[in-house]
């Protein structure tokens, strides 16, 4: 069902959205003042393990920082910069939401374009995905309705409530240097490795990805058109079922000889049917070396590896620069 990449997707993406947005506007008006972190509120992260995000006391009391990491981001006592804007939570001053804005919208965007490289804009199609898309559209606001949620605003209120609430429950804030210190050791050499891995296999799939852009802009660039049939399907098993990769058979013109190949973008269900006529674009000096034409999706593949290169590096990158910061701020504690 590819609409759920698509939905998928474009809620990552319009939450990444918001995110980067939503700090800038609260940063083009807020004032600045100084805050101390006085311990750090814990979680059970998505696999198991701890996430700690930072407690501040400032002028305006206490709050808790937005985001965690299964590293502690500053020591106890530390002395941090706060933002605010009066009558609303205070908040770190930290370029994090745009991080996490970014990581977002890319992964949202690489799901939107998986979704764009293997749906078949038919009419059924469509019409199939609309009537999806309104059924969780339905579903969603008889949930909210059920709560008595009628409106975005309403739906806000109930967010900072459960906010509140979070932030008056301190049960799980440790206060103790000594404990956040053993946390930092116990993860020092991980993180001293992980972030340049991360960084350098983000890098080589972005290279790969780049490469295979240049690849094929060579090979659209002398590619001859042709008409072919789609006549079969290659399927291609893994733990998330079956992949369909259409088996296309057509003749270089000027040729009566058969070609057969299987295309290079795979999707469940399937994008064409048999007995389909596609256009093809293959190699002059070597017609085995075939696509189907897909428009702007013959790119689908190397912009899909460029972005998890990016990805990849961009959070390497990110873990490898708190790493420092963090070592930093020990040495000047």
């Amino acid at each position: 069902m590819e609409i759920l990449f698509f939905i998928i997707g474009s809620l990552v993406f319009g939450i990444g959205v918001y995110l980067i947005f939503d700090h800038i506007n609260y940063v083009r008006i807020a004032a600045e003042t100084k805050g101390k972190v006085i311990g750090y509120k814990t979680s059970s992260g998505s696999k198991g393990g701890t996430i700690y995000k930072p407690v501040i006391q400032s002028y305006f009391g206490e709050f808790t920082g937005s985001y965690g990491s299964s590293n502690p981001s500053y020591q106890i006592g530390q002395e941090v910069d706060v933002i605010y804007i009066a009558g609303k939570t205070p908040r770190l001053k930290s370029n994090m939401p745009y991080f996490v804005g970014i990581f977002l919208m890319i992964f949202g965007g690489i799901f939107c374009l998986a979704f764009f490289s293997i749906f078949n804009f038919s009419l059924w199609n469509i019409l199939y995905s609309l009537g999806i898309l309104m059924l969780i559209a339905v579903s969603l606001r008889r949930v909210l309705k059920s709560k008595g949620i009628d409106s975005l605003d309403e739906l806000k209120e109930v967010v900072k409530e459960a906010n509140k609430k979070s932030e008056i429950n301190a049960k799980n804030i440790i206060r103790e240097p000594e404990k956040i210190q053993d946390v930092h050791r116990k993860n020092a050499k991980a993180t001293k490795i992980v972030g340049p891995v991360f960084a350098i296999v983000g890098l080589g799939v972005l290279a790969l990805g780049i490469n295979l852009g240049i690849e094929r802009y060579h090979f659209l660039q002398e590619a001859i058109p042709a008409s072919g049939t789609v006549v079969d399907f290659h399927e291609s098993s893994s733990d998330d079922g079956y992949t369909y990769y259409p088996i296309v058979e057509f003749s270089p013109n000027g040729s009566f000889e058969a070609i057969t190949f299987r295309h290079d973008t795979g999707s469940n269900p399937p994008s064409y049917s048999r007995g389909e006529v596609v256009e093809v674009l293959h190699a002059p000096d070597n017609p085995n070396n075939a696509i189907i034409d897909s428009g702007i999706f013959n790119w689908a593949i190397s912009i899909f590896v460029g972005l998890f290169g990016i990805l990849f590096a961009s959070a390497g990158i990110a873990v490898s620069v708190s790493t420092f910061r963090k070592q930093r701020n020990q040495i000047n504690l």
